[in-house]
């Protein structure tokens, strides 16, 4: 019995979250009190998560409305509706990521590519991306080993080879940046993925 008290206690916060009109603030404190209280009862609600990351996406805080959506696909893997959602945050993530007005040496490079990589979302322009930023950084031996791994993962993507190529001439290993030129030469030119030419912001 005082489980179903808490239980509709915590309902009705829920209710109030789902319909605060006037403050995604006030929202986003629900939805949190909510969680928490949910957690102190020992179980973890995906759709909770997943109403959270609506608000904190709509306020502009995309980071964190990826990291709720992460919880929600976790609590629930066959909820179709959060997985959409995590897959067009992620999608938007690796087009802020892969900007091209983005300067390579943006602080936000190493956050936004750990999100996506712990998520299983990074793709090649994301790794091009963190290469490019410890290329950028000074961070050598960390460029030469994030390009070793590109060209493993993209063997017939040339900008995986014209990375590690940078990276090798930067270290003063000109064999290999002369291997990597040339297999650069005869490696396909990867388009753009559907979806990720426009620009995000986060």
């Amino acid at each position: 019995m005082v489980r179903g008290t808490k239980l509709e206690t915590l309902l009705t916060a829920l209710r109030r979250a789902l319909d605060e009109k006037g403050s995604l603030e006030a929202a986003e404190a629900l939805f949190r009190q909510v969680i928490a209280e949910a957690q102190k009862l020992g179980f973890t609600s995906a759709y909770v998560h997943y109403a959270l990351a609506g608000v904190l996406d709509r306020m502009g805080k995309l980071e964190m409305a990826f990291d709720e959506l992460k919880k929600a696909v976790e609590a629930d893997p066959l909820a179709l509706p959060v997985r959409h959602a995590f897959q067009d945050v992620a999608a938007r993530l690796r087009a802020a990521l892969a900007d091209p007005s983005r300067p390579a040496d943006d602080a936000a490079i190493p956050r936004l590519y750990t999100l996506l990589v712990e998520a299983g979302e990074a793709d090649l322009e994301a790794h091009l991306a963190m290469v490019r930023f410890a290329l950028a950084a000074g961070q050598l031996d960390r460029a030469r080993a994030l390009a070793d791994a590109v060209t493993t993962l993209h063997p017939v993507a040339r900008e995986a080879w014209e990375a590690l190529a940078r990276v090798a001439r930067a270290q003063g290993d000109f064999a290999l940046a002369g291997k990597a030129d040339a297999e650069a030469a005869v490696a396909e030119v990867r388009a753009p993925p559907f979806g990720m030419t426009g620009k995000a912001q986060a």
